[in-house]
């Protein structure tokens, strides 16, 4: 993994000769949860359970496939010498209420879509601070492309004086197949931050987030997010996990119709538009994404972006 750099509010206000930025609120850091400067009990919850919303896509296939990484339980605090049991539950009605909150049409898996977890007790290893929940589906091959699936699980318990986090103990994981546009990308652009321009290049995946919407994911970082560029000090830096914009598409023109941020704590993000800006697409002659996007509705706080395909994801 290549040394990016997190840029905080005092470190950008020097970098970037005293424009305002985002603060990274410590998802990175593992700080999110229920700990604080008090000494509050050890926290425990999902690692993105803060998004609470995680989208991902798998392949059309009848072969089954595992989902990684997506479900994984953190220790918010130490690392343990001592192992930690947690209990976990598959929880139907997290699909169901964020439906009825969101007004939107999520198959609930635990009705007739098959899925399976390998058990419902796990144990986070002494000198380990995480576990991974592996969810195995047998065969999408029923799954249609214009749907999304949910699997919402929960922390039930966890021994050793873990306290489950109140805003990291539940999950929704909304499924959807592969569209498109999922693949791993060459990524150049720039940040326009007055009186610099900040340049990028990296391979970035743009992976599945709904049936017509993808999500940056940068390798370097492990996660999600989206480069600000070289700076003076001639290193590559990032906002961390509050900047995390995802890219949805027309698919009858593949024109982008939008470009929103879920990153916990950032700001909103939107499309660019506007005289002296190009047209975000994807071209799929050339299987290229062009998109411009900004925060805070600022276009002096805009990226520019053009993702050349290299391979599948």
């Amino acid at each position: 993994m290549k040394h990016v750099k997190i840029i905080s509010a005092s470190l950008l206000a020097v970098a970037m000769l005293g424009t305002g930025c985002l603060k990274d609120k410590g998802y990175d850091n593992n700080e999110y949860g229920i700990n604080d400067a008090n000494n509050s009990p050890a926290g425990i919850g999902f690692h993105k359970g803060v998004q609470f919303r995680v989208g991902l896509g798998l392949e059309l296939t009848a072969d089954p496939q595992t989902i990684n990484n997506q479900a994984v339980i953190m220790l918010m605090g130490a690392v343990p010498s001592r192992d930690v049991t947690v209990t976990i539950a598959i929880d139907p009605t997290i699909v169901s209420d964020y439906n009825t909150q969101n007004g939107t049409n999520i198959i609930n898996m635990v009705e007739g879509v098959d899925f399976s977890i390998p058990g419902t007790t796990f144990t986070i290893p002494a000198g380990s601070r995480q576990v991974n929940v592996p969810i195995s589906v047998p065969s999408t091959a029923s799954f249609s492309s214009n749907d999304t699936y949910g699997i919402g699980v929960k922390i039930v318990s966890a021994d050793a004086g873990y306290v489950l986090s109140s805003n990291q103990n539940r999950l929704l994981l909304a499924i959807n197949l592969k569209n498109r546009w999922d693949g791993i990308y060459n990524l150049r652009g720039y940040h326009n931050r007055v009186p610099f321009t900040f340049p990028y290049e990296v391979e970035m995946h743009m992976e599945t987030y709904g049936p017509t919407s993808d999500i940056f994911y940068w390798p370097d970082v492990g996660t999600y997010g989206h480069p600000i560029g070289v700076g003076p000090n001639n290193s590559l830096s990032w906002y961390g996990t509050a900047v995390q914009p995802v890219v949805v598409f027309d698919p009858a023109t593949d024109l982008v119709t939008d470009v929103y941020g879920v990153g916990a704590g950032g700001p909103p993000i939107t499309m660019l538009t506007g005289a002296g800006v190009g047209v975000s697409r994807y071209d799929a002659t050339t299987k290229t994404i062009y998109v411009n996007w900004n925060y805070n509705n600022n276009p002096l706080r805009a990226f520019f972006d053009t993702l050349t395909f290299i391979r599948p994801r």
